[in-house]
């Protein structure tokens, strides 16, 4: 986990370049893309796919069109007559990165959200709304089963999705954005203790490096839930209070939501920084051990490197009473070997009773 963050590689058009440009082949390389438009009311669903389908008339209450892949001029063209859309509006959707932000392109709305893609904390995919009237567009490069969840509740004919307008299903979609922040949140909190544990008991670089990696992305991440925790704000300032009602509780359980997520990033950032202090400090203290063994074995030769040194100077014994005549004893060998092992064994039990072994 030591990679750069995907999600901070946005991309940008040429320097003066005219506002509302989405030229596809400019800014990337085009995936096969995909069209799926939605009809749905209470008591009828009906799916169909492709262009042809986007310039059909609805006869149901709803419309959910879903743009899989990176869309071609065609498409992008056809959406903006068909539906009025803004240009700066499709130009946020060729141009991936955009952080999570709302607009209002009056009638219309258009947001843009991150969610989590599949390379692990911190790798985020862009997906866009627009929404107008009884229509709402969803833009997504990599879509991977992510709507299975609305998927599932829109084919149960009582369900609220099917009894209620397209801001619910707005809401709904953005309500699953928030709530793929958790199980990332749950995987990274367990990885953090999991750190925790191999740092306290075996410290490495790699697992240094890898702490500083779950930093990183929890500051990409702690980002993505600050701006839409913003664009739920905006969503809820920009209803209004008589027609609006019944959404606006959806919208402030979402709110609480996203608060819930920013506290729980804003915790584990705390975690992985302590993390890079443990492990100095568990480096430090072995460091420390290093230091105090062999200041003790270095202390412990003291008394041997005197003795030998003292009786390595060659002093003729003969010389006079008092020139050595240790050197002369038949034990004295012996007796010098026996007093270094003496002394050292005492300072061992020194060392012992004042606590420092």
């Amino acid at each position: 986990m030591t990679g750069r963050v995907s999600y901070l590689r946005r991309k940008y058009h040429r320097p003066g370049t005219a506002p509302g440009t989405y030229d596809v082949a400019e800014t990337r390389q085009a995936l096969a893309g995909a069209i799926d438009v939605i009809d749905y009311s209470a008591d009828e669903i009906r799916q169909r796919s492709g262009l042809p389908a986007i310039l059909s008339e609805p006869h149901l209450a709803s419309r959910w069109i879903r743009v899989h892949g990176a869309p071609s001029l065609d498409v992008l063209d056809a959406l903006r007559e068909q539906f009025d859309i803004d240009p700066l509006a499709l130009e946020d959707v060729v141009h991936q990165g955009q952080r999570p932000k709302f607009t209002d392109f009056d009638p219309g709305v258009f947001i843009t959200l991150a969610v989590p893609g599949a390379n692990g904390v911190g790798a985020f995919r862009q997906l866009s709304l627009y929404m107008t009237n009884n229509l709402l567009i969803t833009f997504i490069e990599h879509e991977d089963g992510l709507f299975a969840p609305i998927d599932e509740r829109m084919r149960k004919p009582g369900g609220r999705l099917r009894k209620r307008d397209i801001r619910y299903l707005m809401y709904a979609v953005l309500d699953l954005a928030i709530d793929l922040l958790f199980p990332l949140i749950d995987q990274t909190a367990q990885r953090l203790e999991d750190l925790e544990s191999a740092i306290i008991s075996e410290p490495s670089e790699a697992l240094l490096l890898e702490t500083h990696g779950f930093r990183s992305r929890l500051l990409v991440t702690r980002k993505v839930a600050w701006a839409t925790r913003e664009v739920v704000n905006e969503l809820l300032r920009h209803l209004d209070d008589d027609s609006d009602f019944e959404i606006r509780p959806y919208l402030q359980d979402a709110h609480d939501h996203i608060v819930s997520a920013i506290d729980l990033v804003e915790t584990q950032r705390d975690i992985a920084t302590n993390l890079v202090e443990v492990y100095l400090s568990v480096m430090s203290n072995r460091m420390n051990d290093v230091i105090k063994l062999l200041t003790i074995i270095a202390t412990l030769f003291i008394p041997p490197t005197f003795l030998v040194g003292l009786y390595g100077m060659n002093f003729d014994r003969d010389a006079g009473p008092l020139s050595m005549p240790e050197l002369g004893w038949p034990l004295g060998y012996i007796g010098v070997v026996g007093f270094i092992f003496v002394c050292m064994i005492g300072m061992l039990a020194y060392f012992r009773h004042r606590g420092w072994l």
